[in-house]
Order: structure tokens, then sequence, then C-alpha cells
């Protein structure tokens, strides 16, 4: 039997907050990388405090920059879970990316 790599402990010492990201989702690869940018949509503040309208802007919440490698797991990861039926189970692809 292979010896399986084993994943490394997984740790959050920065307590990284949640952002809601609710908006337009765009994938840029540029080389090896592949850029996630996430946003959300939003009244824009200078003209709800001026008047009170609500014009809706769209604002980037997050840029997260991965391995090819990478973003190919997570396609791999949300396909299973998106599928009827579909259970995560962990894997050692994509580097040391748990999915």
């Amino acid at each position: 039997m292979v010896d399986q790599p084993q994943q490394p402990a997984v740790t959050d010492p920065d307590n990284v907050g949640e952002l809601s990201c609710e908006g337009p989702i765009n994938v840029s690869i540029i080389t090896e990388r592949a850029i996630l940018t996430f946003t959300h949509m939003r009244p824009d503040a200078t003209a709800l405090f001026r008047d009170g309208t609500l014009e809706p802007v769209v604002i980037v919440r997050a840029r997260i920059v991965i391995t090819l490698e990478n973003l190919n797991a997570l396609r791999d990861l949300l396909n299973r879970m998106t599928q009827p039926g579909g259970t995560v189970t962990p894997s050692t692809a994509g580097g040391s990316t748990r999915h």
C-alpha cells in the first residue's frame, strides 16, 4: 500500500473574517496563476447620505490568487458539491489544498 502524503494542519491564527460577496465573480488567468475577484452590490454611500437615494454600485471585496492546479481542484470540488447527493471527500490533489 502506498503511503498517502499527510496534509498539514489547518490553522487560522489571524481569525480571518468572512466577507459577503454576493455580486459578480471573475476569474483572470495570468501565466501560471489565477486571480479570483469577488464583488458585492451595495448603495452608493455618497448618494445615500446626500439625498437618501439608493444608487447601487458593485465594489470589489476580495481578490484571491491561486495556482492553476488549485483552480482546477476548486472546479472539481464545486462540481462534486453541486451534484445531487454529492459529498466532499479530502483529496491530496492540488498541493496542500484540502478539498
